[in-house]
């Protein structure tokens, strides 16, 4: 029988106890940080805590104090500069041309970056779908559509790496939609791997594989999205009246010891502890109103609520 050969996924990018230091403090101290192809690694922490400068540091826009970083296992001056050629960026705003239409823009960076295919400025515009506007300058355009066309100045080298530093903030919902199915296509069918950050962590947690979370420029834990989703379990919440009298009558009614009550006054109880039938017969034979009933599923903010938490300093 022949087997089949386990290959594994290389580092795209790694931080080696990358530290950069400024008059006012360190922005990043001692940061180890790795990602893996294919990953669509969302990069979680406050504002502050080091993500756009790690950002700028991978784009050679700011030198590390101490440490070292490799992209596609490259290291040194030289080396780095040649690899960034294989990674798109698209941090804070994009600097667009307002009186210009998406493809004289793309026409313009098509030449600074020094492409020669010249089919890439049509791919690109595909990737993002701005196809269909013509001669429209950019000064007329949505912020939607100013985020996606400068994510075709990020896409123009045929990245295998995008760097994306909060590339949905500002957007509607229909144009954070629209982003999350463009950046999920590039991933799967293109195989671009893909550094994201962004505040808006319900939205991050529907797109990304795995997760980085910074807090006062160190990397606290690093985690796939699946750990992530078994490490906290479905609650039912119940809002009710004298909760905390209610949850103490109901660990003896239901015989579950890890019913608590949250910071917004509702019942907690693990459902897969309980039976759902079972406990709406213990509050109606008690008298004791539902006032409100949902339930709770492992969540992202939480998370990350909980994780820096616990090392605050």
């Amino acid at each position: 029988m022949i087997r089949g050969v386990f290959r594994l996924k290389p580092a795209v990018f790694e931080a080696r106890n990358v530290s950069k230091q400024y008059r006012s403090g360190f922005a990043l101290q001692g940061l180890d940080m790795k990602i893996m192809e294919g990953d669509i690694y969302g990069f979680v922490g406050e504002n502050g805590a080091g993500k756009t400068t790690l950002m700028k540091i991978i784009g050679g826009l700011v030198q590390p104090t101490d440490g070292r970083i490799l992209l596609f296992g490259q290291q040194g001056k030289k080396e780095l500069c040649a690899a960034r050629r294989r990674v798109g960026f698209l941090i804070e705003m994009p600097a667009l041309y307002p009186h210009m239409s998406a493809e004289e823009n793309l026409t313009f960076y098509h030449h600074v970056l020094g492409i020669r295919n010249p089919k890439r400025i049509g791919e690109a515009l595909r990737a993002v779908a701005l196809t269909d506007t013509g001669n429209k300058r950019t000064s007329e355009y949505s912020l939607g559509m100013r985020q996606r066309l400068g994510l075709a100045v990020a896409l123009l080298g045929s990245p295998q790496l995008l760097v994306l530093d909060e590339p949905i903030n500002g957007l509607d919902p229909a144009g954070i939609v629209d982003m999350r199915h463009i950046l999920e296509r590039l991933a799967k069918e293109e195989g671009v791997t893909i550094l994201i950050s962004s505040h808006i962590l319900g939205e991050l947690q529907l797109l990304a594989t795995r997760y980085g979370f910074i807090h006062k420029g160190s990397l606290v834990q690093e985690i796939a999205a699946g750990e992530l989703l078994k490490s906290a379990q479905a609650m039912i919440c119940i809002a009710a009246p004298n909760a905390e009298k209610t949850a103490e009558l109901l660990k003896q009614r239901l015989q579950i010891p890890d019913i608590s009550v949250n910071t917004a006054g509702e019942l907690q109880i693990p459902k897969a502890s309980v039976d759902l039938e079972r406990l709406m017969a213990v509050l109606l034979q008690e008298g004791i109103p539902v006032e409100g009933f949902n339930l709770s599923v492992p969540n992202l903010e939480h998370y990350y609520m909980d994780l820096i938490g616990g090392v605050k300093r």
